[in-house]
């Protein structure tokens, strides 16, 4: 801290006598900041009072540093107390809290830590009776946190920033029951405590949560109607592992009078937005484990997706991809103005489903004929596991009913409409009876059998094929085990089999070598599988099959094996292959030295280290060029920054989440095209990125969608894209980086 210095200009002095004789002088204009009015001095005291002066001066200037010092202190201990008291916070947040009977609540735990959150902090659901719940992967995320800078003296004198990591759960609960219900509160423990969340919302803003984290939720019926009927159809209600069966969901929408639509027309070709239907089994990650699609999840909606002159369902709001991705784009309907066209070129538009549906004719409670309009969805599956597997759909949205007050003879009413529940129980064969020969084949099955070649010499090798043809599953087989055959091991050496097949059938395939001569009976082999119409194990037996085997050949004393010295005589293989009667194996081997061979080892050897030694001086010369590095690393680059940019999207829902990646998409497209040409990328513009691209060898359709999402890239810039169309746009780079071109050097 500076010394403090007191200046004084010139001032006036006038001196005159009193009483008393003292002399006194009188100041004026001290500068000190503060005014002295009317005060005498006298020549013995002046000094004094100065220093007195100087010292609450100096006092003064003290108090008001230890003022600062505590108030930063203070604004110090305020923000990281409260970074403390919140190190570890919880939030808890549904979708919604009145619900139909059905639906399903998404329940989300988010935990916020200022380090990682640690894995053995886990929410303790336990407690939640009145509801199924499922748990889906958590998720973790790192956002900005709190930052602290310390002024003293105009001068930053700490400067600290902190992040915060946050936990995501995210659940499914399906009420089991219709009522009020209650959300429990979630038991997360750290540290020995229990955690109390600092917000509990509602998304949709349909309720409230308690202060202690439970949330209070309303599971009201369905209202009664017949517009809409729905229910769902199975073709096995038990079955077994990896026995395929079909599941489909019916929807009936009651016919509209013939004055007011035509007879040919059905009720939802006259409305402008599709109703929705919810189906968890159409959406292949949210399949139970042990069941899969005989068909995926794309292939399955093309061939159930209504033609462009039909109009159908939506199901669980599959749309179109927006801008320029598919060819039902401009096919608005009824759009009712510029607002809904715009709404539709950033979303996409909903898809239809559900395509050629059939009149039938259905008798009403009181047995009158009301005629329905039929719709139909079927899919395959394959249980992979035992268990039980549930299947049920929710249909909501708006149908046209009939309205003799309305001027079209029609209205639109909101329906919800939930088809039941459908368990389909996949269990195991019976254990009882089962016999040894069981394979594990599921269906009706022939078995064919077939020795090649069927005349051989003992020891040589043939081949056993056993193949299992039929209606059925057959994933799950395994081959029969012909060592545990006493009449094969008598007259045979068996290896492991091959196996190939499909899903109706198996083919294994063994290696076999007889090990007696004659005529060898190869015996017959019993396999089983399991009718699961007649619900029994059902054996196979094939063929026997006779061989005929002849002796091996002898080698006499004229052949000579090996070098010149072996012994005479006759040699004799053995069962194995191996000559019975040699006690040294050394005389079946050439024992002489070869100098010619050795000699050109040791020259192949010199030229090998010759040949190594000039490729790693090529290599380190190659491996020199900054060019070549950079173009080699473009690639990894730019799908690193591709997946850090897609993580970020799945985390960051704000506003400014667009603004913000689709910047650094752009950027990381232009790093790509100059990395691989080895020019600057600072100052590129989208016609130099695509010039450079067809200019490095780029295919002519991917340097057209590399320019599309350049521009809608620019458009980002100003509020031109959504998040959705963001991530479409991630998908189209990762698509151009899944080509990557060879640069002209």
């Amino acid at each position: 801290m500076g010394r403090n210095v007191i200046t004084t200009k010139t001032f006036e002095e006038t001196s005159h006598s009193v009483p008393n004789g003292t002399e006194k002088v009188r100041f004026h204009n001290i500068p000190l900041g503060t005014k002295l009015l009317n005060q005498s001095l006298t020549p013995n005291n002046l000094q004094s009072n100065l220093l007195k002066m100087k010292s609450i001066i100096l006092q003064l200037r003290f108090l008001s540093n230890c003022f600062s010092v505590f108030f930063v202190c203070l604004a110090f201990f305020h923000i990281f107390g409260a970074t403390l008291s919140a190190e570890l916070s919880m939030t808890v947040e549904v979708d919604r809290a009145v619900i139909y009977k059905g639906e399903r609540i998404t329940y989300q735990i988010v935990i916020a830590d200022s380090a990682q959150v640690d894995d053995s902090i886990v929410p303790n659901l336990s407690g939640y009776n009145d509801f199924d719940v499922r748990a889906f992967p958590r998720q973790l995320s790192n956002n900005s946190g709190s930052s602290l800078q310390v002024v003293i003296n105009g001068k930053v004198v700490r400067q600290e920033s902190s992040m915060q990591s946050r936990a995501i759960f995210t659940y499914e609960l399906a009420p089991k029951r219709e009522g009020d219900l209650l959300i429990p509160a979630p038991v997360v423990m750290s540290g020995g405590r229990r955690l109390v969340p600092v917000s509990v919302k509602v998304a949709d803003q349909s309720g409230t949560g308690n202060i202690d984290g439970s949330i209070p939720v309303v599971v009201k019926s369905p209202e009664e109607q017949d517009i809409v009927k729905t229910w769902i159809e199975t073709d096995h209600n038990k079955l077994y592992p990896f026995q395929p069966f079909n599941v489909t969901l019916v929807i009936q929408v009651k016919s509209l009078p013939s004055d007011v639509v035509s007879s040919d027309t059905s009720p939802i070709a006259v409305l402008r937005d599709p109703p929705n239907i919810t189906i968890a089994w159409a959406n292949d990650d949210l399949l139970p484990k042990g069941l899969r699609p005989a068909q995926v999840l794309n292939d399955w909606l093309s061939s159930v997706r209504a033609l462009r002159s039909q109009r159908g369902f939506s199901i669980n709001e599959y749309a179109t991809r927006g801008v320029g991705f598919d060819d039902n784009f401009f096919n608005f309907g009824s759009s009712s103005g510029f607002g809904d066209i715009m709404n539709e070129m950033v979303r996409g538009q909903l898809l239809h489903f559900a395509r050629s549906p059939k009149k039938v004719v259905v008798r009403s409670a009181d047995g009158a004929e009301v005629t329905y309009w039929e719709y139909r969805l079927t899919r395959k599956f394959i249980p992979h596991e035992i268990g039980e597997y549930n299947f049920d759909a929710i249909l909501k949205g708006g149908f046209a009913v009939e309205n003799r007050n309305s001027r079209d003879g029609a209205s639109l009413k909101r329906i919800y409409a939930v088809a039941p529940e459908v368990l389909v129980n996949v269990v195991d064969v019976p254990i009882a009876n089962r016999p040894e020969s069981y394979v594990g084949a599921f269906g009706k099955f022939k078995l064919t059998t077939d020795i090649q070649p069927r005349k051989a010499k003992r020891g040589e090798p043939m081949t056993l094929t056993l193949k299992l043809v039929g209606e059925g599953s057959t994933g799950n087989v395994k081959p029969p085990d012909l060592t545990a055959n006493q009449e094969i091991t008598a007259n045979f050496k068996t290896h492991s089999p091959t196996e190939e097949g499909d899903d109706h059938s198996c083919t294994f395939t063994y290696p076999i070598r007889a090990t007696q001569s004659g005529q060898v009976i190869f015996p017959s082999i019993p396999i089983t599988y399991f009718d699961v119409q007649d619900e029994k194990f059902v054996t196979l037996r094939s063929e026997a099959i006779t061989l005929e085997i002849s002796d091996s050949e002898q080698l006499n004393g004229g052949f000579n094996f090996g070098n010149n010295n072996s012994n005479a005589g006759n040699f004799e293989r053995s069962e194995q292959g191996l000559l019975a009667n040699m006690t040294n194996r050394s005389d079946a081997v050439d024992q002489s030295i070869d100098y010619f061979r050795w000699f050109a080892s040791i020259v192949g050897i010199c030229l090998s280290y010759l040949f190594v030694w000039v490729f790693l001086l090529f290599w380190r010369r190659v491996d020199s060029d900054p060019q070549r590095h950079r173009r080699q690393g473009a690639l990894g680059r730019a799908k690193n920054r591709v997946a850090r940019v897609r993580q970020n999207l799945r985390n960051d829902n704000s506003l400014n989440a667009v603004v913000r990646y689709g910047g650094e998409l752009q950027d990381l497209l232009f790093g790509y095209i100059a990395d691989l040409g080895c020019v600057l990328e600072h100052g590129m513009t989208t016609n130099d990125a695509c010039k450079k691209y067809k200019e490095l060898g780029g295919d002519e359709k991917l340097s057209e969608s590399l320019r599309n999402v350049l521009e809608a890239l620019d458009g980002a810039k100003y509020g031109g894209l959504d998040l959705r169309s963001l991530d479409d746009l991630v998908e189209t780079i990762e698509h151009i980086l899944a080509h990557p071109i060879n640069p002209k050097k």
